[in-house]
């Protein structure tokens, strides 16, 4: 049996990795520390951290006797070795061979490394969260250690995808014996812990709404739909929009047959009662300026249940068709999801005018072996290309 653990720097995977291997007898492979050891013999060396085939020859080589792999200078290094091309492909090759019965812990370990493990895990955790849990390891102030890590996630972008197939979990709120045990039963054939209600956050909403809400704002907005038919009727689905007014939610909503849980802004959610309201719709917030995970972890839940997700990809209301977020592009090269392009006209709405909302074929986004950040940016760029095509068509 092969066991991955993935996540960023802080979420707990180290830990969690070695108490799941020891539970269930399995060898222990920290990829990241072969990324410091390399990194430590590279400094012994004076090797020259530009130079990735200098530093591909390397891999293998025992650090000196003594080495302290959690050392300032190799934690500041870490990044600059580990992102050469030829660095990373000696390393997963010798990662790979000692993949066999084994729990390995580090990034893209799941995707790239092993990607036909048995079990696959990602997990996550808000950057507070995790920055309190390095500090207290490292003995160093909380937001020192948030910073760098903020930092570490930057520079680590394109390992920071999970595999399409990893299980995401938030140990924000979890002790590590209950992350271990859940990993534990799944991969011992049990079922893990339950984490809540049967269903998706909003169904029982969608279905009290459902059966009125289309009638009421088709009429109110004086709707004109086009190609509603081309929605898939069931399977998971990604509805990547542009925005420009309030009337959006409600026309894209009720202009197809699926349930929407749409993405917002966090701030949306500071008035309670607002918030409130938001929540049982199963609207859910994400930061801006930050990849915040916890939003990410909630679309890859929804989808993974069969949901849908509403994506607005200009991040905010605009007039103009010309701004699209990455963010977009990423959920739809990662996630395994039909992904539906929507044209929404709705600028200056007021009774008596229409909004009028076209859907585009649907289909499904690969990272072709381009660099992480430039898959999301292109596939957003092209989403939003596809878009104002249909804006177009409704001039």
């Amino acid at each position: 049996m092969v066991i991955t653990i993935d996540g960023p720097a802080g979420a707990g995977k180290s830990t969690v990795a070695r108490q799941v291997a020891e539970r269930l007898g399995l060898r222990y492979i920290d990829t990241g520390a072969m990324y410091r050891e390399l990194t430590a013999v590279a400094l012994a060396q004076g090797a020259n951290l530009n130079d990735g085939d200098a530093l591909g020859e390397l891999v293998g080589t025992p650090a000196p006797a003594g080495s302290d792999l959690r050392a300032e200078a190799v934690s500041r290094n870490v990044s600059a070795v580990s992102r050469h091309p030829q660095v990373r492909a000696r390393m997963r090759a010798r990662q790979r061979e000692l993949a066999v019965d084994a729990v390995l812990d580090g990034r893209d370990t799941g995707s790239v490394v092993c990607p036909d493990a048995n079990l696959k895990f990602y997990l996550v955790a808000s950057n507070r969260v995790r920055a309190e849990r390095r500090a207290a390891e490292l003995g160093l102030p909380v937001d020192e250690v948030e910073h760098s890590i903020i930092d570490r996630d930057d520079l680590d972008a394109d390992q920071l995808a999970p595999a399409h197939d990893a299980r995401l979990l938030d140990t924000s709120a979890m002790t590590v014996s209950q992350v271990v045990d859940h990993i534990v039963s799944l991969a011992s054939g049990g079922q893990p812990q339950a984490t809540g209600a049967t269903g998706l956050p909003g169904d029982r909403f969608w279905r009290t709404v459902r059966p009125w809400a289309p009638l009421f704002f088709r009429g109110l907005l004086r709707m004109r739909v086009i190609g509603s038919d081309l929605v898939p009727r069931t399977g998971p689905v990604v509805f990547v929009a542009n925005h420009q007014s309030l009337w959006d939610i409600p026309a894209l909503g009720s202009a197809q047959p699926r349930a929407i849980r749409f993405m917002a802004r966090a701030d949306l959610f500071r008035p309670r009662p607002f918030a409130a309201f938001l929540r049982m719709g199963g609207t859910f917030g994400v930061r801006r300026g930050e990849a915040d995970r916890e939003a990410l972890r909630t679309v890859h839940e929804t989808l993974e249940g069969g949901g849908t997700v509403g994506v607005f990809i200009q991040g905010h209301r605009q007039e103009g068709l010309d701004e699209a977020k990455a963010g977009a592009g990423r959920i739809a090269v990662v996630e395994d999801a039909d992904v539906v392009p929507v044209a929404i006209r709705s600028r200056d709405w007021r009774p008596g005018r229409s909004i009028r909302v076209t859907f585009g074929a649907p289909r499904r986004y690969e990272r072709d072996g381009r660099r992480a950040a430039q898959a999301y940016r292109e596939t957003a760029d092209e989403l939003m290309a596809e878009i104002r095509r249909l804006y177009e068509q409704t001039a």
